[in-house]
């Protein structure tokens, strides 16, 4: 029986041929032996022929565990996201207390011929496949619409649910498509949940792009209102009225069409407090 030794790769214990943690030889080797070549101690392949002469170490189980983690957490998000967004939606559509709106829509508006009995069902909600397809920021884009209808509709728990989903469906979508829509439907995310301040961090981004763009003022307003700070929303929303004087209506940006209502709010009023109060 050959003496215990140490590996000269893991420097285990180790006697025989080859160790018994990595499989590295022990002892060098004469040649390899399908071309007789010359062999290192630590070699797993000949360098003239290829053929394999030793295994590679095994990588221990523990070291798989955060892909395996990663991999299960990421599954379990999107059928969240799946079951979430195919629930029912309430069919009521008006004049929201945050929103004045659900993007594309007028306050008042009937709800579109059938859309009670789709939502009531669930069908023609998007399957995985389809928000697969949708990319980072349709689904983004969709849980906020999905947010906006529970809290209009006066279902606030279930706003509460949605909203921290739609949250982490924004900090998933790639830089280059967030755009100051996206900014602002974070800000009115943030602000259904109280936190005016992250609002408020939305509306500066926005504005330090564009300091006149609406959709910046109107959040920085709503985060003064928020805030109890009249003067401060008042003078945003002056901006607003301004800013839409000077262009001669609303300018013809699709943001500002998605989100007309709230603007229209702001230009239907002469001071006070803006499109209805929160």
């Amino acid at each position: 029986m050959s003496r215990p030794t140490a590996c000269p790769r893991c420097e285990s214990p180790a006697s025989g041929n080859f160790c018994a943690q990595c499989g590295a030889p022990l002892a060098q080797r004469a040649g390899c032996p399908a071309c007789q070549a010359p062999l290192r101690k630590d070699a797993l392949y000949c360098t003239a022929c290829g053929t394999p002469v030793g295994a590679p170490p095994r990588k221990p189980r523990t070291a798989l565990l955060p892909w395996v983690l990663s991999g299960l957490g990421l599954a379990a998000f999107s059928v969240m996201i799946a079951v979430g967004v195919q629930r029912g939606s309430v069919t009521r559509i008006g004049d929201m207390t945050m929103t004045g709106g659900l993007p594309g829509e007028t306050a008042g508006d009937p709800p579109a011929a059938g859309a009670a009995a789709t939502d009531a069902g669930g069908a023609g909600m998007p399957s995985m496949e389809e928000l697969a397809a949708m990319g980072p920021r349709g689904v983004a884009d969709r849980l906020f619409e999905r947010v906006m209808r529970e809290h209009e509709g006066g279902d606030f728990e279930r706003a509460a649910f949605f909203i921290d989903m739609a949250l982490q469906a924004y900090d998933a979508v790639p830089p280059e498509e967030t755009d100051a829509d996206a900014r602002f439907h974070v800000g009115l995310l943030r602000l259904l949940m109280g936190e005016s301040g992250l609002a408020r961090d939305m509306a500066d981004e926005i504005l330090a792009a564009d300091p006149e763009h609406l959709l910046g003022l109107l959040l920085a307003a709503r985060a003064a209102d928020f805030e109890e700070d009249a003067d401060a929303a008042e003078g945003f929303r002056a901006r607003i009225r301004t800013r839409v004087e000077e262009a001669g209506g609303i300018p013809d940006v699709p943001e500002y069409q998605a989100h007309r209502t709230l603007i229209e709010g702001v230009l239907q009023t002469d001071g006070g407090d803006g499109e209805g109060g929160a």
